[in-house]
């Protein structure tokens, strides 16, 4: 031991000698400060400096100018080869060699607004269970041969359209081919994840019901669509034990169809051996068939405007959310309203935010969303404002939807606006997966071939007078849906000065708080 101690003695004495050779001339150079010449700290001390100095001081001169927004750049779409597969399947290919990956994607022509009203949840159920197991392969088989490939494997389903997509380095394509062929053609919905998935969404949903924002998303789409299947957020627990393994079989058989859908792939491959992939795992084996398309109800015409509270004793914040029916994604003003949206309330520095966060301290935001479709969507302004400030915070809601329509927007917000949408759109392509997505939505909505290619130019061409037009068009204020969750014993009466409020408790039925006339209201 004592031979150990005096040996590490040793070798720290001899690092120390080293350190100080080497350290020794690089002092020596340095020259000492006189006494008589102290140095002036780089930045005075806090106590010495006025406010004015210290926004005006020369170290921040650069705050004087704020920066200027730069034009959108002229965009290149990347060159598209689009063609079809003998049994009906669109096929859109766009070489990206930039690095050594591939997305692949497949959009359908369906989604949960085609599904039967007595089993809401089986549309997604069924995209969920895609990627759980095959007659071949189990869910951790999958996942594991995904994870080896570098890649990734999702499925998703929305009101009007599905998604399958993959993603792999390049050099192993056939590989993440053979995956998502296998999952689409040969899926097995294995009972024991069926069960799983059943317990999980009930349990989410049981949590959801604790979740303002769910609350008010629910009743406010449940009011503005009706028995239309847009009025649907979310599966209901009795509808989720109803489903079973042969449902999603059959749902699957009927409605995963080769004619009804759309397979992007970008990345680095050669198209002619892609071409010849793309046929052999998705062509003649992947037969065609008529997908059922739904009738769909017509949606209920809202008349005036009335309030629908969900009661949540105790809350602190109230959930707002103001609108009305939408529009088609097909509509030809939609280029106008998507900037007057985003001059209303698409940012934080949205005239919503600017007023009812920035001047007036009611929230933490406020801003405005459009969402079109294949059938009219929402459109609404919504904010989590605090208990108190309900009252005046839907007054100045209702203050700024009716400015939109009656006074015309300044230059100013016109070209930030633009700026903003065409210079985040183009953002959006630069991504395998962003550009995949985008060429899907142009797709699946039936938009024209230039959409893409043209989106900056249709933005930057919407002129005032066409915002003005667009927010008469598209903000129906005479006809207005108000959605709010929060206290009704506290924010009731606030609410009752705008028009007629009826309350309904977290589970969405009728609160005895509602006055006997307000039975019969659309539930």
């Amino acid at each position: 031991m004592q031979k150990k101690l005096t040996a590490r003695l040793i070798g720290l004495t001899a690092i120390s000698l080293i350190l100080n050779a080497a350290l020794v001339p690089t002092f020596a150079a340095v020259k000492a400060i006189p006494k008589s010449a102290p140095v002036k700290p780089l930045i005075p001390k806090a106590e010495s400096l006025s406010r004015a100095q210290v926004t005006n001081t020369a170290f921040e001169g650069w705050r004087k100018d704020a920066p200027k927004m730069a034009a959108p750049r002229p965009f290149n779409l990347p060159d598209i080869v689009s063609y079809k597969l003998d049994n009906g399947l669109e096929v859109q290919l766009v070489e990206d060699h930039r690095y050594p990956f591939i997305s692949a994607t497949l959009g359908f022509r369906d989604g949960s607004a085609n599904e039967p009203k007595d089993m809401l949840g089986l549309a997604d159920m069924t995209a969920d269970l895609l990627t759980e197991g095959t007659t071949t392969r189990k869910s951790k088989e999958i996942a594991s041969e995904i994870d080896f490939i570098g890649g990734g494997l999702a499925a998703s389903t929305d009101y009007d359209y599905t998604i399958l997509s993959g993603s792999a380095l390049s050099p192993y394509t056939d590989r993440l081919f053979d995956v998502l062929s296998d999952v689409l053609l040969h899926p097995s919905f294995p009972e024991n994840e069926l069960t799983l998935k059943k317990v999980n969404q009930i349990q989410a949903l049981t949590i959801k019901r604790g979740n303002p924002d769910f609350l008010v998303e629910e009743r406010f789409n449940k009011v503005l669509f009706g028995e239309h299947p847009y009025s649907v957020i979310s599966a209901t627990e009795e509808s989720l034990n109803k489903i079973t393994r042969k449902d999603i079989e059959a749902y699957h058989k009927a409605h995963y169809q080769p004619n009804h859908s759309v397979f992007v792939v970008v990345g680095d491959f050669d198209p002619t051996k892609m071409r010849a992939l793309i046929d052999s795992k998705f062509g003649a084996q992947w037969k065609a068939s008529d997908v059922p398309l739904a009738v769909q109800p017509e949606m209920p015409k809202q008349t005036g405007r009335r309030i629908y509270l969900v009661d949540r004793p105790g809350s602190v914040q109230t959930s707002l959310k103001v609108g009305n029916v939408g529009v088609k994604r097909s509509d030809p003003d939609y280029f106008a309203m998507v900037v007057m949206n985003q001059i209303l309330g698409g940012a934080a520095h949205a005239r919503l935010f600017l007023n009812i966060r920035e001047a007036k301290g009611f929230t933490y935001g406020a801003y405005s969303r459009m969402s079109a479709r294949k059938q009219p969507g929402t459109f609404f302004a919504g904010a989590n404002v605090r208990t108190e400030v309900t009252n005046p915070s839907l007054q100045e809601f209702l203050y700024e939807l009716d400015r939109m329509r009656t006074t015309k927007v300044t230059d100013a917000e016109l070209k930030s606006a633009q700026n903003y949408l065409a210079g985040s759109f183009q953002l959006g392509l630069e991504t395998q997966s962003g550009l995949a997505q985008r060429l899907l939505e142009a797709k699946l909505y039936d938009l024209p071939d230039d959409f893409l290619k043209t989106y900056a130019e249709k933005v930057t061409a919407v002129k005032v007078d066409d915002v003005r037009a667009a927010a008469r068009k598209l903000i129906d204020s005479n006809n207005i849906v108000v959605a709010a969750v929060g206290d009704a014993k506290k924010i009731k009466s606030d609410l009752e000065l705008f028009g007629p409020v009826t309350v309904y408790d977290a589970q969405g039925k009728l609160s005895s708080i509602s006055e006997p006339k307000d039975i019969g209201v659309v539930k």
